[in-house]
């Protein structure tokens, strides 16, 4: 599917047991590989007008209207002829030549057929090898077989014999089968009408299916909103909530056809449209496209580079955009890694909910004409580190592209040709196993339901994993976008959704000023998630749910603030509103500093402390004027004497680390309490950790 830089099968519970051949009864091998009832063309069958006759997909079947000579379509199936394999389609043949299914075909000039004849009364069956054409049985009636009706023929090769079998009868059996390939599609010769019902294929798969998807799982096109006739629809990036659909769509350029961004809006009844080009400065006179969104919509990663005036750069990589306060895009600036490998002139990039960690498909250094899927880190000095594989559990001698990390930070859609699939690039899932990104559950297929015949990929799912969007090929053999309902099978694990505002904590009103939102996996204090609270103080972000995290916000002119939010207990999808009050730098205001912690007892601070220590140290040295008193206070047990002296002790140990990191001491007071200030009742043990604490009162 590779459309720009870098651009097994159903596995059922048991063996299907279907009626005899003759009276002796006779297994299908167990994996269902193919099931096309025509009611779309989602597998690619060619249509229009050849010399010969006309192919076209109409009411739910796929027709051939034969004139002279031969007329022929299949498909190359993934199908294991290694073991048995069964073949089955359900047909009608009108008129005096012949029609029926063409099998085993390397090509149009080898390959077996098993057809029917004289309106469908009689069954003949031959092969082509190297254009010439042998007829392996003789034509046979079939008995009491009416003019013109449908008939199902099945050919089973087990241990190399073929049965040809009719309506459940066997009308032959061929000892040693010749294949010549795995192609399968209809066959007419003459002057014959043949309408082809369904088709379907049966094996012993080698793909690694997904358990306990349903039969039922279908994907959708999107409306004629998204999807416009003859054009190339790629890159659905669904925001988090589901809300907007980001996608990218060929438009005509001068002489050229190159790639824009638009983004369309969820309608009530679940459509996607209002649909609207993104505009400039994020579509040029380049290959545009939404790599990844942000949780908060507020940054997105695009493919290809940007010059300052808005313009493409001919040089390969990925770019950074930006809303700014009046909701406007910023012109996007380039993504810096510190080393990207000699060859990757193919890319596909994308950004995880996080924003740390950047997945990559880049041109592998010992196969140039293929992709293989990398990671990348955020460094603290804003660049990303070298990109490495992410090993050979997930990359294949085969493309390996279009990387989509679900919310939950673990969970990995991507498409590939290396993995066994049902054709073409088909949509694969495995799980983050550690924290080296080199450790991968075995990849698992998405399905039939999801992936076809043709190339699928560019997988794109919402926070709450009800719904996915992909690329795939229409009637037309264009790609347009699809969607799916996920079942639970395939969803990523349960994320958060919170939305939240960041607040004056005087007024309770919006910040006038925009505020950046960090989020820390606790207790280790490791980046999750990071927002921009800009546009009337809103954030938005997505968290795995299952842990517990530290919300911490700051803002020019504003005291920085941290929060605990707990998810230990969230199993499923949910959505949580949370404000964040910051506290005004006048004089007057008061902020408890609620991640210091000391040794029970004592004065001495905990390493853990130092997160919160060094967010007040970058406070002061933003703000140099900035003056503070340092407020201890403990709970009231024990002797009171000691408790001011412990409640001392502890906020000067405060004050020597700020001084160690370049404060002024005259910049900062000290004051101990003991319990003569609390917030609480001390009747609990819940009650008195919230009067242990210390305070920081801004002076001037």
């Amino acid at each position: 599917m590779r459309h720009r830089y870098c651009p097994p099968l159903f596995a059922l519970a048991s063996l299907i047991w279907l009626p005899a051949a003759g009276s002796a009864g006779q297994a299908l091998p167990p994996n269902l590989l193919l099931d096309d009832t025509f009611d779309d063309n989602r597998q690619g069958w060619r249509t229009g007008r050849t010399d010969n006759g006309t192919f076209s997909l109409e009411g739910g079947a796929y027709r051939l209207q034969n004139q002279q000579a031969v007329s022929l379509t299949y498909q190359q199936l993934p199908l294991n002829t290694a073991a048995d394999y069964a073949l089955e389609a359900t047909v009608q043949q009108r008129g005096a030549g012949r029609g029926g299914l063409y099998w085993a075909a390397a090509d149009e000039d080898n390959g077996n057929v098993f057809a029917l004849e004289n309106d469908g009364r009689s069954v003949v069956i031959g092969r082509w090898q190297k254009g010439k054409w042998e007829e392996l049985h003789p034509a046979a009636a079939l008995p009491a077989a009416a003019a013109g009706a449908a008939h199902v023929l099945r050919v089973l090769v087990h241990n190399g014999a073929a049965s040809y079998i009719v309506d459940g009868q066997e009308v032959w059996t061929q000892s040693a089968a010749r294949t010549f390939g795995t192609g399968v599609g209809p066959y007419a010769s003459r002057a014959t009408e043949l309408r082809l019902d369904r088709l379907r294929a049966w094996h012993v798969a080698r793909i690694r299916l997904a358990p306990d998807v349903p039969l039922t799982l279908e994907r959708t096109a999107l409306g004629a909103a998204i999807n416009e006739p003859r054009t190339r629809e790629t890159n659905p990036r669904v925001s988090p909530d589901g809300r907007q659909l980001y996608f990218a769509r060929d438009v005509q350029q001068g002489e050229a056809q190159n790639l824009d961004i638009f983004v369309a809006q969820r309608q009530p009844d679940g459509r996607y449209a209002e649909v609207q080009a993104i505009g400039h400065p994020l579509n040029n006179e380049g290959n545009n496209a939404v790599e990844s969104i942000t949780p908060d919509g507020n940054t997105a990663l695009l493919m290809n580079l940007y010059a300052p005036d808005g313009r493409s750069r001919p040089e390969r990589g990925a770019s950074l955009a930006r809303r700014r306060p009046d909701g406007q895009w910023g012109v996007p600036e380039p993504v810096r890694f510190r080393a990207l490998p000699p060859a990757a002139q193919r890319a596909d990039y994308f950004l995880a909910a996080g924003g740390t960690t950047m997945l990559l498909a880049l041109d592998a250094p010992s196969h140039p004409q293929k992709c293989d899927l990398y990671v990348s880190h955020l460094t603290p000095r804003g660049d990303w580190t070298e990109p490495k594989p992410l090993g050979p559990t997930i990359n294949t001698p085969g493309d390996d592209y279009a990387p989509f990390l679900a919310p939950d930070g673990k969970t990995l859609y991507f498409a590939s040709g290396g993995h066994p699939g049902f054709g073409g690039d088909d949509i694969f899932v495995s799980t983050r196993l550690d924290e080296t990104w080199t450790k991968w559950s075995e990849p698992l297929n998405l399905g039939p339901g999801i992936n076809t015949l043709q190339d699928d990929g560019y997988f794109s799912v919402t926070a709450a994993g009800d719904y996915a969007f992909l690329v795939g090929s229409n009637e037309q053999g264009d790609y347009d976008l699809f969607r799916v309902t996920l079942p639970p099978a395939l969803r990523p694990k349960a994320t958060v959704l919170l939305r939240g505002r960041a607040v004056d904590a005087r007024s309770g009103q919006p910040l006038p000023v925009a505020a950046d939102i960090k989020v820390e996996l606790l207790p280790k204090n490791t980046p999750a998630g990071q927002a921009t609270a800009a546009t009337a103080g809103k954030f938005q972000l997505t968290l795995p749910g299952g842990a517990s995290y530290q919300l911490r916000a700051s803002a020019p002119g504003y005291l920085p603030m941290t929060q605990e939010l707990d998810l230990t207990t969230s199993t499923q999808y949910g959505e949580i509103s949370r404000d964040l009050p910051l506290t005004p730098l006048s004089a007057g205001q008061r902020m408890a500093l609620n991640n210091l912690f000391f040794q029970q007892s004592k004065a001495d601070i905990l390493p853990t402390s130092r997160p919160e220590l060094d967010r007040l140290v970058q406070v002061l040295k933003d703000n140099p004027e900035l003056r503070i008193r340092l407020e201890g206070h403990t709970d009231n047990q024990g002797d009171p004497k000691l408790n001011v002296k412990l409640s001392e002790e502890r906020v000067q140990h405060v004050q020597q680390y700020l001084v160690a990191q370049g404060i002024a001491a005259e910049r900062l007071q000290t004051i101990g309490y003991g319990g003569a200030k609390p917030v609480a009742p001390n009747d609990n043990e819940y009650n008195r950790r919230k009067n242990r604490r210390v305070e920081l009162v801004v002076l001037e």
